[in-house]
């Protein structure tokens, strides 16, 4: 089977490896067929490190996958030809956040391309049945968007939006735009900002207010997440809350760039939360696809076969797009 592997930064090609043939019991194996690039995937590309990960060895890119079931083992559910979603973190299932529900949290987690672990940009993977997700109704280009949006999801269930809930998303990439979907289907008025007027333009496509910030938004919505990890977003959406709102962090930055003024907090008793990947998403993501799937088409403006991958990102040319849509088979 061919795979996708990042050699070293700047360095990506395709290769043959044995196809799995053991199907353990409760597992399944899937034959990708599409899979999202993320800004991750860029950063391991242009970078070879994200914070303490850092690339050591040729590793699989890709972990927003999708695909349909090719083989299972004994005591899977799922059966030969059903449209699945990957979850693509494997969790210890044994430790005191695995047992508490919070199994993002769990420090020996196996995450789809992140040092050392291999990612899904290949033709098959074997997978654990429990974190693999009928799609019923939906394509594997769809299903496929089920991981960023597990991060909406999960980031507006942590902020407890709800109904008539005035809500901000600074950054209008694909979190931003996941996040502001997952707050209006639990009844949140959202709205965007950005710096670049092309991801403003792509927010008022898929339905949304969105504009550049500025000084009316001041002190004015109940929950404002922050997506960029910039040092203005992060000030602007501490600014951007009236007094007893939620601010939650979604957006990985730098420690100096990621500063937050204390006694304006304290004052004003803002609560602020932390938000890294999701726990129990990927249901409520794929119902939140089939919602809102004609608005989400924003999602769907480039397609890229994995075969030419290598080339497309010498090229950046995901840098035109919300998002790309790898093809692998």
């Amino acid at each position: 089977m061919l795979v996708t592997l990042l050699n070293r930064p700047h360095d990506v090609t395709i290769v043959s490896r044995s196809e799995p043939e053991e199907i353990p019991p409760g597992f399944v194996r899937v034959a990708i067929k599409s899979v999202g690039i993320c800004g991750s995937d860029v950063h391991y590309y242009e970078k070879g490190r994200i914070g303490d990960f850092v690339l050591r060895s040729p590793m699989v890119l890709g972990h927003e996958s999708a695909g349909i079931v090719d083989q299972v083992g004994e005591g899977v559910s799922l059966v030969p030809g059903q449209v699945v979603a990957l979850e693509p973190g494997i969790p210890c299932r044994r430790c005191r956040y695995c047992l508490s529900g919070h199994y993002n949290l769990c420090p020996d987690v196996k995450f789809f391309a992140t040092p050392p672990v291999d990612g899904a940009l290949q033709e098959y993977v074997v997978h654990p049945a429990q974190f693999t997700f009928p799609a019923e109704g939906l394509s594997p280009d769809e299903a496929c968007l089920a991981e960023p949006l597990s991060v909406g999801v999960y980031a507006a269930r942590r902020a407890s939006v709800g109904l008539g809930d005035k809500v901000l998303v600074i950054g209008a990439g694909p979190v931003g735009l996941a996040t502001a979907f997952a707050s209006e289907a639990q009844g949140g008025e959202a709205a965007l900002t950005d710096v670049a007027s092309n991801r403003i333009a792509t927010a008022r496509a898929a339905g949304f207010s969105a504009s550049f910030f500025n000084s009316e938004m001041t002190g004015k919505y109940d929950v404002v997440f922050e997506c960029t990890g910039t040092q203005s977003g992060i000030s602007d959406a501490q600014r951007a809350l009236r007094p007893g709102g939620v601010l939650a962090l979604i957006g990985m930055g730098q420690p100096e760039t990621m500063q937050l003024n204390g006694l304006d907090l304290n004052v004003r008793g803002i609560t602020v939360i932390g938000i890294f990947r999701y726990a129990n998403t990927y249901p409520s993501a794929l119902a939140l696809i089939r919602r809102y799937r004609d608005r989400m088409k924003v999602f769907q403006g480039s397609y890229v076969d994995m075969t030419d991958l290598p080339q497309f990102l010498a090229d950046r040319g995901y840098q035109h797009y919300v998002k790309t849509i790898v093809h692998v088979k």
